[in-house]
């Protein structure tokens, strides 16, 4: 077992997009990270150039085994884990109730809100030893806040999540856990360049009718929301979710009440 640093966080998905710029801001802060992912050479290559203390490890979080393993090797080698970040996810595409075929309703729900709840189920236990520990998950304001029926999956797939980071914080608010969910307008990642074509304008013109600011959220607007939640620079109930604009909105983080 390594000496221990300040804090010790997994990042579900941490290799590209919202989950990189996350572990990035968490390991200029001082925290050793682990990202988790599907692509080993995409992961290693992130683990390499994030630097500082990053770790990678391949897992797939639909699968109970991978994630079992992925926070025993938080705690073999740190002694603890301090924070998860639930951030790995797909969109399932556009197709809609008539276009969506069954295989890819499995694989949404398998990775969106199954994964989620067994990062939870294998990592509260660490934190409940430790008597401290912060849990995020990462949300969408698809099927939360907007409905689009052309991600009808995915959207239901967001909301599951909202639900799942309430009955974890009702289940461990007496044993010193917080559960926290961070719902990102549209925002400029791998996943809007899939749904984009990576056409520049037209995630520019999403945005301009979807957001808020009328702007594309940054990963970096994601990463310091989220961090500013796992460290308690942002008081909120515990359960809460809030909605991340860009940051030049007057209202960057609005809390979004999920009772």
């Amino acid at each position: 077992m390594s000496t221990s640093p300040q804090k010790v966080a997994i990042v579900t998905g941490g290799a590209t997009g919202i989950g990189r710029a996350i572990a990035q801001a968490l390991v200029a802060n001082g925290t050793a990270v682990l990202i988790a992912g599907r692509d080993q050479q995409r992961g290693e290559a992130a683990a390499a150039e994030l630097g500082g203390n990053t770790l990678f490890v391949p897992a797939d979080v639909s699968q109970e085994s991978d994630v079992q393993r992925l926070v025993a090797t938080a705690v073999d080698r740190y002694g603890r884990l301090d924070y998860l970040i639930n951030n790995a996810g797909v969109e399932g595409g556009m197709g809609g109730f008539e276009g969506t075929e069954a295989a890819l309703i499995d694989s949404v729900l398998s990775v969106n809100v199954k994964g989620v709840f067994l990062a939870i189920k294998h990592a509260a236990p660490v934190m409940v030893r430790q008597q401290n520990g912060v849990i995020i998950n990462i949300g969408s304001f698809v099927g939360t806040t907007n409905p689009i029926p052309q991600a009808a999956i995915y959207g239901a797939s967001k909301a599951a999540v909202l639900s799942l980071t309430r009955a974890a914080a009702a289940g461990y608010a007496d044993q010193h856990l917080r559960v926290y969910a961070v719902c990102p307008w549209m925002t400029d990642t791998p996943m809007a360049d899939r749904q984009t074509d990576s056409d520049a304008t037209a995630k520019a013109g999403y945005a301009a009718a979807i957001n808020p600011s009328k702007q594309l959220v940054t990963p970096e607007d994601l990463a310091q929301a989220t961090v500013d939640l796992l460290e308690g620079h942002t008081q909120l109930p515990n359960g809460e979710a809030i909605l991340v604009d860009h940051a030049s909105a007057l209202s960057q983080i609005v809390p979004m009440t999920v009772a």
